[in-house]
């Protein structure tokens, strides 16, 4: 979660002055959907796992 969060932080997150929460949890989705495979290698780097061990199908226009 700390490299996750340490990466948006870097990137979607930074310099941003969002007016509200919301702008902040947007930019932060906005992260994770922009690159859905960021959290796998992230969890990957850590040696720990979860179920399902690989992350789920996802469509090639996401």
């Amino acid at each position: 979660m700390e490299l996750l969060w340490s990466s948006l932080k870097k990137r979607e997150l930074a310099n941003l002055a969002g007016d509200h929460l919301a702008d902040v949890a947007d930019a932060t989705e906005h992260g994770i959907h922009h690159n859905p495979q960021l959290p796998w290698s992230f969890l990957t780097h850590t040696g720990l796992t979860i179920h399902p061990p690989h992350p789920p199908n996802l469509r090639k226009d996401q």
